[in-house]
């Protein structure tokens, strides 16, 4: 089943929504804690004790408009949570458009507005540290106190450990940070993720034998992995393709402005310019380097070509 998605309050209507059991949160990257959350939402439609499952997350995200010198770069664009949502048997996202306004919206108010008028809800499931409603003062306490009062159940979701580590969306920035994918991808539960579209580059990865596309990412907040070279998987047009993807200042041809994103996809031939991908980053190969000569690195290239097959082999 489809995953429905509603950008307003109309779109949400038409999806009518009846007894639901409702979550909330930015679930930025959606990462394993955010999982278990989903996890204990579905269980409660599976159990029969409502009859769907909907989360509501926002669009930009809170601190953009609350704290805007404070927000921390984005692991998901909302376009990207909501791929990865559709993973987790919800039936719906409700994407709340996120201002002034709707930072002033108490919690009770928003209670009632969002949650039993627009979702119907019968159940709250939250992490234990989701906090909504005006200077974020709806806790996991209040908000119990609330479900008392008017009749819906409220069941919060405790911390998630991996490793003997709390899964947060700070731990999985700080892991990228350090060019430590495998921690990243650990606490994500999955492939991190980058999506961008396919513009015209000038070609140097098609003249050294290994043609590349050039990704544009249109959401300034979103994290880039750390330069380097990774071994990927590519989404494009609902099909999966391996490859390998470089992330830097192509030292080696002096192209040393801003870091861009390359992606070479093996055995491929279309034309894909305009197109958008999505590119699930599997494992960091190494760090860019400078070769003394061009040859050199058509000869790494090749090497890393093989290491990345080999990484996207591995079960």
């Amino acid at each position: 089943m489809a995953l429905k998605v509603a950008r307003n309050l109309d779109e949400l209507r038409a999806h009518a929504p009846r007894e639901s059991a409702a979550t909330i949160g930015v679930f930025d990257g959606v990462h394993r804690g955010h999982a278990a959350t989903l996890e204990a939402l579905v269980a409660r439609r599976t159990a029969g004790a409502v009859d769907s499952a909907w989360a509501i997350t926002f669009d930009p995200h809170p601190l953009a408009v609350t704290h805007s010198r404070e927000i921390p770069p984005i692991l998901s664009t909302v376009d990207e949570r909501i791929e990865l949502l559709s993973k987790s048997s919800l039936d719906g996202v409700f994407v709340l458009h996120f201002d002034e306004a709707t930072a002033k919206i108490s919690y009770q108010d928003f209670i009632q507005r969002f949650f039993l008028d627009a979702l119907d809800m019968r159940e709250l499931v939250i992490g234990y540290d989701c906090h909504f409603g005006h200077r974020r003062e709806g806790s996991p306490e209040r908000v119990a106190e609330e479900g008392a009062r008017r009749g819906f159940g409220v069941t919060v979701v405790p911390p998630l450990r991996v490793e003997g580590e709390v899964v947060s969306s700070t731990a999985i920035r700080q892991a990228l940070h350090a060019a430590d994918l495998d921690r990243a991808n650990r606490l994500l539960g999955h492939p991190y993720l980058v999506r961008g579209k396919v513009v015209e580059g000038q070609g140097r990865g098609r003249d050294l034998g290994f043609p590349t596309a050039n990704l544009a990412i249109a959401d300034p907040q979103k994290l880039w992995p750390p330069d380097g070279v990774y071994a990927v998987r590519v989404g494009w047009k609902g099909y999966i393709h391996e490859g390998m993807m470089n992330i830097g200042r192509s030292p080696t041809m002096k192209r040393m402005e801003r870091s861009e994103i390359e992606v070479h996809i093996f055995d491929f031939g279309h034309h894909i310019y305009g197109d958008e991908l999505w590119v699930y980053c599997e494992a960091y190969l190494r760090p860019e380097q400078r070769f003394a000569t061009v040859a050199g690195l058509i000869e790494q290239l090749n090497v890393d070509r093989r290491d990345a097959r080999e990484r996207l082999a591995r079960p």
